[in-house]
């Protein structure tokens, strides 16, 4: 083998190896495409009652919902809710307001902040995930992921069942 020969093999088997170390680095973090953001409420406990806070409330709370695949009504749903004040959240519940009925309340355990988030976070703002598992979305349709704070505020998310 000439030295260009030897060469050009090295190099080659340079860039096949950091492809396949840029690779896995890209997977090692999968992209979620099913995200959903969180809308302020008000919760009337007496009534029972939820109420969109105005447009233009400054009383909004940050929130993000992360389907890791496309929820649909035939399959139990998994996701991770990265809420603000995650703490002072006393349910999860599941609700189709057009049906006026919801589904059994999912499985709640502690979440980890993922890396593409963490950029999102200031200092002192209180940001916490909890992965939202056994997610009963049953019929198609319009489904809100309820959280609902011991302040009387509920953080909704919508999520659109077409399957």
């Amino acid at each position: 083998m000439s030295k260009i020969s030897k060469f050009m093999f090295i190099l080659g088997i340079l860039v096949l190896v950091l492809g396949i170390v840029l690779v896995y680095i890209k997977n090692k973090e999968k992209p979620v495409h099913f995200e959903y953001y969180m809308k302020s409420a008000s919760y009337d406990k007496k009534t029972g009652k939820i109420f969109l806070n105005d447009e233009n409330s400054h009383e909004e709370l940050l929130g993000l919902l992360q389907f890791l695949k496309k929820p649909n009504s035939k399959d139990m749903a998994s996701a991770l809710v990265c809420a603000e004040h995650a703490a002072n959240i006393s349910k999860i519940d599941l609700y189709m307001p057009d049906m006026g009925h919801g589904a059994q309340p999912p499985i709640v355990k502690d979440g980890v902040i993922p890396s593409n988030l963490k950029h999102h976070t200031t200092d002192g703002m209180e940001l916490n995930c909890m992965n939202v598992v056994n997610m009963q979305l049953f019929m198609p349709g319009l489904w809100q992921i309820r959280l609902f704070y011991n302040n009387g505020k509920v953080g909704l998310f919508n999520v659109e069942l077409n399957e």
